[in-house]
Order: structure tokens, then C-alpha cells, then sequence
């Protein structure tokens, strides 16, 4: 008996040393033929250590499309580890690092709390940063940033951080937790929240996830937003979002402009995978796979793409206007795609390659370091394109880790050294510098979109309404540039100062793009942001004779149907028994729904749960089921300052819940019964009579009501 049991322990042990080396790695898991793990390809192209590079070294290893150059930005030791860089309207340069990302092929001590946010200064003009300041050090792998009004809003693995500098010397002194961001890093570092992007409607969005959000009154408000990408988050003076996955250089959407291009309402996608690196690039997850790579050891398609960045309106000129850069840190390249017509006529993009006397062909930008990883990219004040260089062997989670890579990277070294990083600027052979705006009109008003965007944020974060005159005036200017105007516009609407006679004028404008923005805003400037506002139509009907395309079709959808609707939440109503029971109720029911999901939904939610930081839930509220008096004086005239629900006081919306008296009484009736009977609800109906005699009642009022009043009125 003894024997055999040493005999079957000894029979496990085999098995067991056996099967570890083949198993080791997480992404091991994913690989139906185990035995192709065990390849050593590599070898027949790349089989040395690969060579750690100085900064100077490593510049001279780039090769860069004709007509540009790359010149270094900042360096090991003032940085390590970058992953995201943001600038700020004095010239400095805020980077994320990621120092405890991989610092050795288990992965271990991730989630330690010494990562940092730094500061980096350029204190004698030379164009290279000398002074590195850090801002904060006991984050989690931060991996994203904004600066907003205030401070810094940073999103570290699990947490979205409120930083303060309340002294001027570039130190965090105040961390305020927000709310949990970006949960899943802690276990999947690869797959979580990881963009702030500011765009022209004012919000910042996304990548990998579902939600926008936006810094008012120094609270973040989250709303739905559509799905997007994974890594990486770009803006365009259009308004348009631009993303990508590991896979595929870019997608791009339009739903700020309610999804009117491209033509079939959803995204635009790259025309290729293909990627033309310059030295054979072996050391990628699951280059053993037959056909990944080609006879010379480079991948037939992209499988580690990162950020990317959108050349609108910067220091490129018109011939690279709306060209999309982006970032394959996997094969050490820099990919550029260009539109086939300017936009809003641009129906694909070219993949823009360059000869190769070696390699036949090669990417916009291509570098021989092995270690040159960029991961992220953004066009600059300057109008110059800036790559962050993380500049690792490893760029491998270990949750996808396979045997065959890491073997590859014990071999080849490329485990280590880690602490090292460089940003990079990527300007035209001549490019001249073009000065910053006096202030924020005419940072509103600038060349560059980035100075625009910069401006507009601060006009909204900061509540600017002192500027609402000159902000309007420029809105107005038929000699200012149409992307000018645009942005005026939208400043207004931060602001909560949009005018209808601002958009009535620019609805008519001969220029697409402001008439086009101005038609986006009308309901806003109504009092419904997603209502298209009756008053218009008249106006849009006229503009869909126009001679653009994209604009004539946009106005004929807002002219007979409204706005499309702009909910991203899929809600499936049922409509209760009591409703199906009684024809009137369920008629007023019906329309109510269809009224309220275009006007209401956005803030309160097609659910009725509402948002944080914007809007109170209506399912169950004593405001919604009390006597109908309350929710007819809100639903008219509106609400301000502080309220309770549900003897709980809410102080985390807006304080004024705008009035809708100007919708016609039985459409705010409707709204008004549907609300009382959906989501487990059930009130009285509210008639169009109810309104009409409340609105007789309350002639001569104009201001919102407090709640104290509506209190004492009942």
C-alpha cells in the first residue's frame, strides 16, 4: 500500500513539472493547441537581448514620414513608466505613470500605492522639459487626468480623485474621493475606464465604458453614453469621438450630432489592419500562431493598438486636416490614416504608408527600439503632436500573458530595465509657432482646437456668465471662423445663457457647420434640450433645401420628425394593468411616454431612476405620487434651491429644475400621468384642463417655485 501511494504521488509530480511550464501564464488559457506555446520562432529573426537605449540613442533608431520631425520632449529620470500626458494653458505637462505596471513578469505588487501624478516644466524655453514636479505619489496606476476648475480631477485604478493645489506649488495638498472609476484595473489593468476627453457639447468622455462625465459646481455629474473602444480617446473640431481597440486602429461616431454621419448612424471604422513596422517584432502575445507573422517576423495585422490622436485644425496644415494618428506600441510604429475628402464629404481614409529601401514600406512613424512603445498621443497647444513613449520590454498584462511571450522576454531581457519613459513632439520641418489667446474669447476664437476646446472648458467649468454678452457677440460674428461661432455656441450652452435668437440667426447661416450646430442647440436654447422646438421648423424645412448634403438631410429629419432619440439605456416599458384597462388613461399614458423619453429621459432617465449630480429619481418620489398641484407648479414653472424626497434632502443636482410651461397643455399632461403610472407608480391622471387652469391661476408668475412656497400652497 505504501508503494502504490508513492507511486501515484510520484506519477502527479511528473505530470505536475510537467505541465506548469505550459500552463503558467493566464493567457495560456485562451490557446486550444498547448504545444505551440512551447515555440522559439523568434529566434530566426530576432533571437538577441534587445538593447536598452539612451534617449538620443533611441531618437536616431526613427524614421519619420517626409516633411517632419521628431524631437525630444522629457525623459528618464524627470519621468517613468508614462501612459497619459495633458497640458495646461501655462505650458506645463501633467503625466500619468504606471510604476508598479509589470515590474517583473509576474505581475507582482501592482496595486501598490506609489505610483505618481508629475508635474514637468520647461523653465528656460528650450522646448524640453527640465524641472519635474510631483504632483502626487500614493496613487494606484493612474491612468488618466483632467485639469478642471479647481484642480485635477485623476483616475487611478478603482477611484476617481478630486486633487487640490491649494498653496501654488504644484503639490497636491487635498484629495477628495469622488466616486469608484475604473473598478476592474484593479484585477484587469488592460480593460477598464481610462479617458477623460473634453469635447465641444461639454463632456469629457470614455473609453471602455458606458458613461460621460462632465465637472459642474465642483461635483462630477456621469450620464449614459454609448460603448466605446479600449484604450484611448480622441476629439475633433467637429465634434466627433474617436476610439479604437487592441485590433483596430480606430472607429469613429458622431452622436453629438445625433449620429448624421456617417450615413448608416453608427461608426466609421479603419480600412485596414494591415501595419508596416521597420525590424522584425516578434515579442507580441501570440506571435507563434500560424500566420500572424509574415517571412520576416512582423505581424500581417495590428493586435496591440493603443491611444490615438486627430491632427484638427493644429500645426499640420490643411493637407494632413483630419488625419487620424495612432499608436502601435507592439511593432514600435506610428500609424497615420488620412480622410479621402474633407469632412462632412469624407466617406473612408487612406492607410498613408511610406517606401522602404529595406521593408518596401513603412508606417508615418517607425523605430527600430524594440523598447519604444507608444501608448498615447494628443495634439498640444502648439498644434504639434506629442507621443507618450512608456518605453518597456514587457507591455503584457499578466493576465494575458502567455508562456510563449514570456519565455521570449526572459530570453531577449526585455523584462528589464523598467523606470524609464520619453514624450516625443512631432512637428512639420518649418513649423512656426502661432501665439496664445489673450484670453478666453479669443481663445475661443483661436487657430488651433486645442486652445479652443481649453477655452471653452473654462468659460463652462468656471461659470463664466460675466462673458455671456461677448460670447454671444462672437456667436454672431459672420466675419468670425465657423468653428468660432460653433464653440460660442456651445459655450452658451454650459452656461445655461443659449439664446433663440442667437441660434434663429445661426440657423440660417450660409455655413454648414454653424447652421448645423445651431439647429443641435435649438431645443436648448427653447428650454428642452432634446425637443426640437416647433418654432423651428419652419426654419429647418427651409434648410433642407440647402446645398449640403449632410445638412439638408438633417434639417428635413428635424423639420417632420424632431431630434432622434438621444437615450443610450435600453428601457422596455410595460405598461401596467390599470392603464391597459382604461382607453383614456392609456392614451394619455402612451403619448405621455413617447414625450417624455424625448424631453425628460436624458436627465431623469428612460428608467425614471435619474442621475447623480444632475437629476432626483421620479419612481416612488412624494413630489410625483403627492397632490398633482406639486408636480403640475414644477412641471410649468420649474423648481430652485434646496428639496426633500422622500424626507431626504437632496443636495447633489443642480439648484433649478428648468420650467416647460411653453410645451402645449396636453402634451404636458400626458408626461405629467405617465410619470404618475410608470415604474411601479400609480397616480391620478393630470389633464390638460388641470394645466390650463393652474397656468390661469399663476399668470403673473415667472420664477421658478422653492419648495418652502409650494409647501405653504397646499
Amino acid at each position: 500500500m505504501k508503494f502504490g501511494m508513492n507511486k501515484y504521488l510520484t506519477l502527479i509530480t511528473l505530470i505536475t513539472s510537467i505541465s506548469l511550464p505550459l500552463f503558467a501564464q493566464n493567457g495560456d488559457l485562451k490557446e486550444k493547441n498547448p504545444d505551440l506555446l512551447s515555440s522559439e520562432n523568434w529566434k530566426k529573426w530576432a533571437p538577441d537581448p534587445v538593447p536598452v537605449l539612451s534617449p538620443e540613442e533611441s531618437l536616431k533608431t526613427f524614421k519619420i514620414a517626409d516633411g517632419f520631425k521628431i524631437e525630444l520632449v522629457a525623459a528618464e529620470p524627470l519621468i517613468k513608466d508614462p501612459v497619459f500626458a495633458e497640458w495646461d494653458s501655462e505650458g506645463r505637462l501633467w503625466v500619468c505613470e504606471f510604476n508598479t505596471y509589470m515590474i517583473d513578469l509576474d505581475g507582482n505588487g501592482e496595486n501598490q500605492r506609489i505610483s505618481r501624478v508629475v508635474v514637468l516644466e520647461d523653465t528656460d524655453g528650450d522646448g524640453q522639459m527640465d524641472k519635474s514636479t510631483p504632483f502626487v505619489e500614493d496613487m494606484i496606476n493612474p491612468r488618466t487626468l483632467s485639469i478642471v476648475e479647481g484642480g485635477v480631477l485623476i483616475i487611478e485604478s478603482g477611484k476617481m480623485w478630486f486633487c487640490e493645489d491649494t498653496d501654488g506649488d504644484l503639490v497636491c495638498d487635498k484629495k477628495t474621493d469622488l466616486m469608484e472609476f475604473a473598478v476592474e484595473a484593479k484585477e484587469n489593468i488592460e480593460h477598464a475606464e481610462n479617458s477623460l476627453h473634453y469635447s465641444i457639447d461639454n463632456w469629457m468622455y470614455n473609453s471602455k465604458t458606458k458613461r460621460r462625465v462632465k465637472w459642474s459646481n465642483q461635483s462630477v455629474i456621469t450620464s449614459p453614453a454609448e460603448g466605446r473602444g479600449q484604450w484611448g480617446m480622441a476629439t475633433d473640431a467637429y465634434g466627433r469621438l474617436y476610439h479604437n481597440h487592441n485590433s483596430t486602429w480606430f472607429n469613429i461616431d458622431w452622436e453629438i450630432y445625433d449620429k448624421q454621419w456617417p450615413l448608416n448612424g453608427k461608426d466609421m471604422a479603419a480600412p485596414t489592419r494591415d501595419v508596416f513596422p521597420i525590424h522584425p517584432t516578434t515579442a507580441l502575445n501570440r506571435a507563434y500562431q500560424k500566420g500572424m507573422l509574415d517571412d520576416r517576423g512582423v505581424p500581417k495585422a495590428v493586435t496591440s493598438i493603443s491611444g490615438l490622436a486627430v491632427h484638427s485644425n493644429g500645426a499640420f496644415g490643411d493637407e494632413w486636416e483630419g488625419a487620424i494618428f495612432g499608436m502601435s506600441p507592439g511593432t514600435n510604429t506610428v500609424g497615420a490614416f488620412k480622410p479621402n475628402k474633407p469632412f462632412p464629404e469624407t466617406t473612408g481614409y487612406e492607410h498613408v504608408t511610406y517606401p522602404d529601401k529595406e521593408w518596401e514600406k513603412r508606417e508615418f512613424l517607425a523605430s527600430t527600439d524594440g523598447r519604444f512603445r507608444p501608448v498615447n498621443a494628443s495634439f498640444g497647444p502648439d498644434g504639434a503632436l506629442y507621443l507618450v513613449d512608456f518605453h518597456r520590454g514587457v507591455i503584457q498584462h499578466k493576465k494575458f500573458l502567455t508562456s510563449y511571450l514570456r519565455n521570449q522576454s526572459e530570453e531577449r531581457e526585455l523584462d528589464l530595465p523598467i523606470g524609464l519613459g520619453r514624450i516625443y513632439r512631432v512637428v512639420p520641418d518649418d513649423h512656426k509657432p502661432v501665439a496664445a489667446p489673450d484670453d478666453l474669447i479669443a481663445g475661443l476664437a483661436h487657430p488651433y482646437l486645442w486652445w479652443r476646446l481649453n477655452s471653452q472648458k473654462k468659460i463652462v467649468e468656471g461659470n463664466r456668465e460675466d462673458l455671456a454678452k461677448d460670447i454671444a457677440d462672437l456667436a454672431a460674428d459672420k466675419d468670425a471662423s465657423p468653428f468660432a461661432r460653433a464653440h460660442a455656441m456651445w459655450a452658451l450652452e454650459g452656461i445655461g445663457k443659449l439664446e433663440e435668437s442667437v441660434v434663429k440667426q445661426n440657423a440660417a447661416d450660409a455655413d454648414w457647420f454653424v447652421a448645423m450646430t445651431a439647429l443641435r442647440l435649438a431645443g436648448t436654447a427653447a428650454g428642452a434640450a432634446d425637443l426640437f422646438p416647433e418654432s423651428f421648423k419652419t426654419t429647418a424645412a427651409d434648410i433642407a433645401t440647402h446645398k449640403q448634403p449632410l445638412l439638408a438631410r438633417y434639417a428635413e429629419t428635424l423639420s417632420t420628425k424632431g431630434y432622434p432619440s438621444r437615450s443610450v439605456i435600453s428601457f422596455k416599458d410595460k405598461e401596467p394593468a390599470w392603464v391597459s384597462k382604461d382607453k383614456a388613461l392609456q392614451k394619455q399614458y402612451r403619448d405621455g411616454l413617447k414625450h417624455y423619453a424625448t424631453i425628460c429621459a436624458a436627465c431623469h432617465q428612460p428608467h425614471g431612476k435619474g442621475l447623480e449630480n444632475l437629476a432626483p429619481g421620479l419612481v416612488k418620489s412624494d413630489w410625483v405620487l403627492g397632490d398633482k398641484h406639486r408636480i403640475i407648479a414644477v412641471g410649468v414653472h420649474g423648481v430652485m434651491g434646496e428639496i426633500t424626497v422622500n424626507g431626504k434632502t437632496v443636495t447633489d443636482v443642480p439648484p433649478v429644475m428648468p420650467p416647460h410651461g411653453f410645451l402645449p397643455d396636453d402634451q404636458l399632461a400626458n408626461i405629467m400621468t405617465y410619470v404618475r403610472n410608470a415604474w411601479g407608480n400609480k397616480g391620478d391622471a393630470v389633464t390638460a384642463k388641470d394645466i390650463a387652469d393652474y397656468k390661469k391661476a399663476h399668470a403673473d408668475r415667472l420664477a421658478p417655485w422653492t419648495q418652502a412656497e409650494l409647501e405653504a400652497a397646499e
